[in-house]
């Protein structure tokens, strides 16, 4: 039998899993990145985990067999060329070759966002429905949209990338150089800048300081959930401002591409989901147009922390067992 790893790099972790060649998970493996985005310690970091969930499989590098890897950017899939990470400051980098090249196997490279729509597809709820798209919110936020069963990534590899659609003209700077992009306002990264800025603003506090202390430099979803559940103002408005912007967001894309459902992930859904869903579902409803929002299928990701890895290993099952 044939094994593979899945590799999931975000913003702030590397999350690996291994799998034989029918999909089913054998050992998982989580670390860290720090505060050092330079590429060759991060990708240390991933080769790190890598290793440590081969062995969690009581397995060997020789016995596997492809990779495939998620990254946080749009990827040139033909030439394997990361195009821009805002989160990592990373630009074109050929991350096909260096990753191929670090763990002397087949690497394929895709877009975190369009692997985790393509494991919730294949191995989650959405498997009954043809056209999907898929919005992760973490650190930043992600699409991916499945038209009739395919993975669609554009003439220029960027379909999918709703958390750099501008909602707001001239508002908040995102890490992409624009401002005013979906992933300013509602990923982890908007949500404490704009608990920053009211603080700087108002002169107002938030429990954050003593729930979580480092909280401007990182925080948690758990963290956030804690100072709701502290019924922390400032944090209240700016998650529920984060998931009516995920709603518009949801609208625009029911107005636009007559989808059949939409999958909702990520550690933000994850942890606060209960908060989310009911803002998310009435801005639809508000905002869809012709009724087109009224008992529109929303599916929570099943698969929470494997979705974009274990996408990421099929994806590389895929291509690779076939040659």
């Amino acid at each position: 039998m044939n094994y593979y790893a899945g590799i999931d790099l975000g913003g702030t972790k590397t999350y690996c899993v291994i799998i034989d060649e029918k999909g089913n998970i054998l050992s998982r493996e989580k670390i860290k990145i720090g505060t050092d985005r330079k590429i060759e310690p991060v990708l240390d970091i991933v080769c790190e985990c890598y290793k440590a969930a081969i062995a969690g499989a009581n397995l060997t590098e020789n016995d596997i067999f492809a990779v495939g890897m998620a990254v946080p950017s749009a990827v040139n899939t033909e030439k394997q060329i990361l195009l821009n990470a805002p989160n990592l400051g990373w630009k074109n980098i050929k991350i096909g070759e260096i990753m191929s090249n670090k763990l002397n196997k087949p690497v394929f490279v895709d877009n975190d966002v369009n692997l985790g729509t393509f494991g919730e597809y294949t191995f989650g709820k959405a498997q009954k429905y043809k056209n999907v798209y898929g919005i992760f919110v973490g650190t930043g936020v992600g699409g991916g949209y499945i038209h009739d069963g395919k993975l669609v990534r554009g003439a220029g590899f960027t379909a999918g990338e709703i958390g750099h659609m501008i909602v707001k003209q001239g508002g908040t700077m995102c890490n992409c150089g624009n401002q005013g992009c979906l992933e300013a306002i509602a990923g982890k990264v908007g949500i404490i800048k704009h608990i920053e800025r009211k603080i700087e603003e108002k002169g107002k506090t938030t429990k954050l300081d003593e729930i979580s202390p480092n909280w401007r430099n990182s925080v948690g979803a758990s963290a956030l959930h804690k100072a709701i559940k502290s019924k922390d103002k400032l944090t209240i408005k700016a998650v529920e401002r984060s998931a009516e912007a995920i709603g518009v967001a949801c609208s625009n894309i029911i107005n636009t591409i007559g989808i059949d459902a939409i999958i909702l992930g990520g550690g933000i859904i994850e942890e606060l989901g209960d908060i989310y869903l009911p803002i998310i579902r009435l801005t639809i409803q508000e905002c869809s147009m012709a009724n087109g929002g009224s008992n529109f299928p929303i599916i929570i990701s099943e698969l929470a922390d494997d979705a974009v890895a274990l996408g990421a290993a099929w994806q590389a099952v895929e291509i690779y067992s076939q040659k």
